[in-house]
This record gives C-alpha cells, sequence and structure tokens, in this order.
C-alpha cells in the first residue's frame, strides 16, 4: 500500500456495498481498490461532463481552421450581400477543392 494515501471511513447502504463487492470480485482486486477506481472513474466523467462546452469550442475552431485551407463554391463569403439575399446559401451541390499552400492555384 502506498504511503501517500489517506484512510477515511465511508459507510455504504448494505445494497451498494454488496455491488462494490461483486465489481472488485469480478475486477480480481481488494474492495478498497475498486472504490478507488470507481470514485475516479465518477471525477474523471464529472470532469469531462464540465468540460464539454470547452473541448466543443476547441474541436469546432479546429474544424473551422481545417475547412478554411479548402475552397468552397459557392461560399458564403462571395455572396452579394447587398441584394439580401434570402434563399439557402448551399441549395446547389457544393465542391470543395484543396488549395495548394505553395501557391494560389487550385489541385
Amino acid at each position: 500500500m502506498s504511503t501517500d494515501l489517506r484512510s477515511v471511513t465511508v459507510k455504504f447502504h448494505w445494497a451498494m456495498f454488496e455491488q462494490i463487492q461483486v465489481i472488485a470480485e469480478k475486477r480480481g482486486e481488494t474492495t478498497s481498490d475498486t472504490i478507488r477506481y470507481l470514485i475516479k472513474r465518477g471525477l474523471d466523467e464529472r470532469i469531462y461532463e464540465e468540460n464539454t462546452d470547452l473541448l466543443a469550442m476547441v474541436i469546432r475552431k479546429q474544424v473551422e481552421l481545417v475547412m478554411d485551407s479548402y475552397t468552397v463554391f459557392p461560399t458564403f463569403r462571395n455572396t452579394d450581400h447587398s441584394r439580401k439575399v434570402t434563399t439557402k446559401i448551399f441549395d446547389a451541390r457544393v465542391s470543395l477543392c484543396r488549395t495548394s499552400k505553395n501557391t494560389d492555384k487550385v489541385s
């Protein structure tokens, strides 16, 4: 046992404790190890849930950066906004072409 572990007394309802013991047996570990595992898993899930918006923002930004390296016809940027076009931008078929990083030519 590691010396950096702290001892704590926790009381469980008997049914919950039996479930923990079943999990411990299936995992082939002690009840204490299983309780630590379950708490860590719950904390990891909570951290993930609390940061879902941040993760979504980061992923969205990365996808936008990748998509910016493609030329899209027609693009929203090419739309004539002075006429206040009310039709959907992408009603027609959209084609994607990756632009070369070395030149302005479309490959």
